[in-house]
């Protein structure tokens, strides 16, 4: 290290010395003075501790922004998949309305097939009208061939009579006309004959076609028929399944209906069990309360029942949750128990029921005495417990310490809040070794046993006091060993 350096270190101290000179306080305490020395060294380290201290609090508030931001962030991803699960709840919303219009469009289908149906069977009619009209067409043309048989055989009869008789022409001559004008009536016959045989073709070819698209549109519905019989063969076998698991289900429910009659009837008495031992558990921690000298309709009130005001829309139980009248009235009366239960048990859990020291005698007891220090008569607010120098004095129930320091008559004194207007008070202490604010337990050490203060020996001046009123601390203590019995008796 140079010169220069240690020059430069020795001028830094100096100066911090003359901005931080040693500083001294005076303390002053009942004519007891005593004094407190900041040194140099001290406040440095004291103000190094505040820039550390300050250094923290600006890092956690960096960070506390930072996770604001990622709260944010996260809140915007969370808005993000709501509007994605709308917009899934509108597609399914799509995805209903088209399985509707297919439920409509397979409806039409069927009333379409029914319209085939009837159109099958006009076409059927009319196929055997159509067939009577062939049957008659068939027979008028075998009555015209023969017609033409018998004239061709009248021919071959007349050609023989003109051989046989030639020199009768003239007589023949007039029925040759006769026979010539007959035969061109029977040619147009003949003729029409041929129209009516072409027309009756056209119809029979057209009809023909008719029967065959018919037929197609038969086997179609044959088709479809088929189809729907295997359909309706396979739901009436669903159908049959179903009301197999129906009849199976029904002797569950049966079964289950039973199970749960049984549960309800063990469900009641295990209520009534529970409000019963309730109502024992109530009565013993209600007893205890009373032993220790407080009124318990005023520590502990009874809660109303019911309100004034009732009111809402009314709606009905389904049919398996309806109660009986025994039910409700078991749940109604454990309901209330349960309340007053928990209403005395958190009292309970103040009370100080335990004894501020182990090894000790009672040199005073509440109430009325003689002053050991002026021999005059006065109120004394707790009770004396004398016992060996720093023995050790515990809470005598979980609370929060409401003052820990000194007072004119305790000497150094504690004040333990227990709620519910619950305050505990140590006094003529020797050391204190909790802090105000600090929370506490049963049994936790909380001073030394002392004689500091208006005393004249070493003992715990133990006060219990109620909304600021002091109480009997022997009526605590005895309902404490009370309990401790009951306990052990249980055992």
């Amino acid at each position: 290290m140079t010169d220069e350096s240690v020059g430069w270190t020795d001028r830094t101290v100096q100066k911090i010395r003359r901005l931080l000179p040693e500083r001294q306080i005076i303390i002053r305490t009942e004519g007891e003075t005593s004094y407190l020395r900041l040194s140099t060294a001290l406040q440095v380290g004291a103000i190094t501790v505040w820039v550390a201290v300050a250094g923290w609090v600006g890092f956690t508030t960096v960070g506390f922004q930072n996770q604001q931001e990622m709260i944010a962030e996260k809140v915007d991803a969370i808005s993000r998949s709501r509007q994605a699960y709308r917009k899934l709840l509108d597609q399914v919303s799509d995805y209903q309305l088209s399985i509707v219009g297919i439920t409509r469009d397979l409806k039409e289908t069927e009333a379409h097939l029914r319209g085939l149906f009837s159109q099958n069977e006009e076409l059927k009619q009319d196929l055997s009208s159509t067939e009577v009209a062939l049957r008659s067409s068939e027979e008028e043309r075998n009555r015209i061939a023969s017609a033409r048989k018998q004239m061709n055989d009248q021919l071959e009869l007349f050609g023989s009579e003109l051989r046989q008789i030639t020199g009768k022409n003239n007589a023949l001559e007039a029925h040759i006309g006769t026979l010539r004008q007959h035969l061109a009536v029977v040619e147009a016959e003949k003729a029409e004959i041929a129209a009516e045989r072409a027309a009756l073709d056209d119809r029979l070819w057209s009809l023909h076609n008719e029967l065959e698209a018919s037929n197609a549109k038969v086997a179609l519905l044959d088709s479809n028929v088929r189809a729907l019989k295997t359909d309706l063969r396979t739901v009436i076998l669903e159908r049959s399944a179903v009301a197999v698991d129906n009849d199976t289900l029904r002797a569950q429910v049966v079964d289950l209906e039973s199970t749960l009659e049984t549960e309800r009837d063990s469900h009641r008495r295990d209520l009534r069990e529970i409000s019963d031992r309730t109502h024992g558990q109530i009565a013993q921690v209600e007893d205890v309360i009373r032993r220790t000298g407080l009124k318990l309709d005023k520590v502990v009130p009874l809660r109303k029942e019911e309100a004034t005001g009732k009111g809402g829309p009314f709606q009905e139980l389904a049919p398996d949750m309806n109660l009986s009248e025994e039910d409700d009235a078991l749940r109604v009366e454990l309901e209330h128990r349960l309340q007053r239960w928990s209403q005395v048990v958190d009292f309970y859990a103040s009370l100080p029921l335990a004894k501020p020291v182990t090894n000790y005698y009672i040199t005073s007891y509440f109430g009325r005495r003689k002053d050991p220090i002026n021999g005059r008569y006065s109120m004394h607010n707790g009770l004396d417990m004398a016992g060996p120098y720093k023995e050790r004095v515990t809470a005598t129930a979980p609370g929060v310490v409401s003052f820990a320091g000194r007072r004119t008559a305790y000497g150094r004194v504690i004040d333990i809040d227990h709620g519910h207007g619950l305050v505990t008070r140590y006094g003529h202490l020797a050391k204190i070794k909790v802090k105000v604010g600090q929370h506490v337990d049963l049994g936790t050490t909380i001073a030394l046993l002392g004689s500091s203060g208006r005393s004249t020996g070493p003992h715990v001046h133990y006060e219990v006091r109620y909304n600021d009123k002091p109480i009997n601390p022997s009526k605590f203590m005895k309902a404490g060993t009370h309990v401790q019995q009951q306990a052990e008796n249980a055992e």
